[in-house]
C-alpha cells in the first residue's frame, strides 16, 4: 500500500489539555503522514482546544465547528457517520496514543483484506498514578502480541465481551454509518453495541500499537447496577435470538468460560436466567455453590439485583436494538 490513501481521524477530547497533547503528538509522529485529523471538542466553552491545534501549526489538524456537546457515544456516532471523503478513518480518544507505525501497519494490513471492513490492534495497558504520573503495567489488553487473524461472529463472545476498542481500530468509511449505536447508550458498552453491527469477520492484529490508559478520572459510569444491567441485555438478547438446542449448548460454553475466566461472570448468567424465559436454562447448569454465591448478592444487594434482573423491560429500547442487530447477522 502507498501512501495515497489518506486516513481520516477523529480526536476526541474533554477537558484534559495535557492528555490531548500526549494524543496529538503521537499522531504527528506517525511514521504513516497521509492523515488529516479533526478535533472533537466536547466542551464548547473550552477555549484551550483550539490553542492547542494553533501551537502545532500543523495543517493537517483542524477543530471540527461548531463545537457540540455531545457526550462519549454521541461523539462516537459523530465519527462512524462522518460522510469522509477518505478511505479510512481511525478514532483517538485523548487519553490513549498511539505508536509510531500505527497507521502505517494498521493501512497496510486493512488494504490487503478487500473484504474486512474493520482492524483492531492490540493495546498496551498504562495506568494514572497521582500525581500524572503513568505507570506502564506491562499487560496488553489480549495475550497474543504477534500475527494477525480473523475473529468471526460466535454467540459465545457476544454474551457480555468486545474486541473492539474506540481508538484501536481503523476501518473502512464505505458501510461505517451503518455501525451507528443508540446515543443514550452508556458509554462503557458502545463497543460492545458497535461490535454487533460490524460485519465480521473483524482482523485482529495482535502486536500492541495502541497505548490505552486507565485513568483517575472516567466518563464511565460509577452505578453498580449499570454494567451488570448491560451485561444481562447482552447475553439475553443471543438467547432470546436462537433455537432451544443452540441455547443449551451456549450455556455450556458460558458456565465454561464463567468457572474457568471469569468468576463474576457467574452472577451475570444467574440474573440474566431470571431475567428472560429464554434463557432459564442457564439456572440448570447451576451448581450449589453457584446458587449460594448468587444468593449472598442478593442478601447484600437486594435492590441493585432486583433492578438488574429487570433489565430486558427497564431498557426495552437498549434490548431491542441488540436483538435486532443480531437478526440481521
Amino acid at each position: 500500500m502507498s501512501m495515497n490513501d489518506r486516513v481520516r481521524i477523529f480526536v476526541i477530547t474533554y477537558r484534559r489539555p495535557k492528555l490531548l497533547k500526549r494524543a496529538l503528538e503521537s499522531l504527528i509522529d506517525q511514521s504513516y503522514t497521509n492523515w488529516i485529523a479533526e478535533v472533537i471538542n466536547d466542551d464548547p466553552s473550552d477555549d484551550n482546544v483550539a490553542l492547542i491545534i494553533e501551537s502545532y501549526q500543523d495543517e493537517r489538524i483542524y477543530l471540527s465547528v461548531p463545537s457540540i456537546k455531545r457526550g462519549a457515544t454521541g461523539n462516537f456516532n459523530y465519527a462512524f457517520a462522518s460522510k469522509a471523503q477518505e478511505k479510512y478513518a481511525s478514532i483517538l480518544e485523548d487519553d490513549n496514543w498511539w505508536e509510531r507505525d500505527f497507521l502505517n501497519k494498521m493501512t497496510a494490513t486493512l488494504a490487503n483484506q478487500p473484504d474486512i471492513m474493520l482492524a483492531v490492534s492490540n493495546e498496551n495497558i498504562w495506568l494514572e498514578a497521582k500525581g500524572g504520573s503513568w505507570i506502564r503495567t506491562g499487560n496488553t489488553v489480549w495475550d497474543k502480541k504477534t500475527g494477525t487473524e480473523f475473529y468471526g461472529y460466535t454467540l459465545k463472545d457476544k454474551c457480555g465481551s468486545a474486541k473492539i476498542c474506540n481508538s484501536a481500530m481503523l476501518w473502512k468509511t464505505g458501510q461505517a454509518d451503518k455501525w451507528l449505536t443508540p446515543d443514550d447508550l452508556p458509554v462503557d458498552v458502545t463497543e460492545h453495541y458497535r461490535e454487533r453491527l460490524i460485519p465480521h469477520p473483524i482482523l485482529l492484529v495482535n502486536e500492541p500499537l495502541v497505548n490505552f490508559s486507565e485513568t483517575l478520572n472516567t466518563a464511565r459510569s460509577q452505578k453498580p447496577w449499570l454494567w451488570g444491567s448491560y451485561q444481562v441485555l447482552l447475553i439475553s438478547s443471543i438467547f432470546q435470538g436462537n433455537d432451544d438446542k443452540t441455547r443449551i449448548d451456549l450455556a455450556n460454553e458460558l458456565w465454561l468460560k464463567a468457572r474457568n475466566e471469569n468468576k463474576p461472570y457467574i452472577t451475570s448468567l444467574l440474573h440474566t436466567g431470571l431475567s428472560l424465559k429464554a434463557a432459564r436454562v442457564l439456572w440448570t447448569k447451576a451448581n450449589i455453590f453457584d446458587i449460594f454465591r448468587y444468593l449472598l448478592t442478593w442478601i447484600k444487594s437486594p435492590l441493585t439485583c432486583y433492578k438488574i434482573i429487570k433489565s430486558p423491560k427497564r431498557l426495552s429500547k437498549h434490548f431491542n436494538f441488540l436483538q435486532a442487530a443480531h437478526e440481521k447477522v
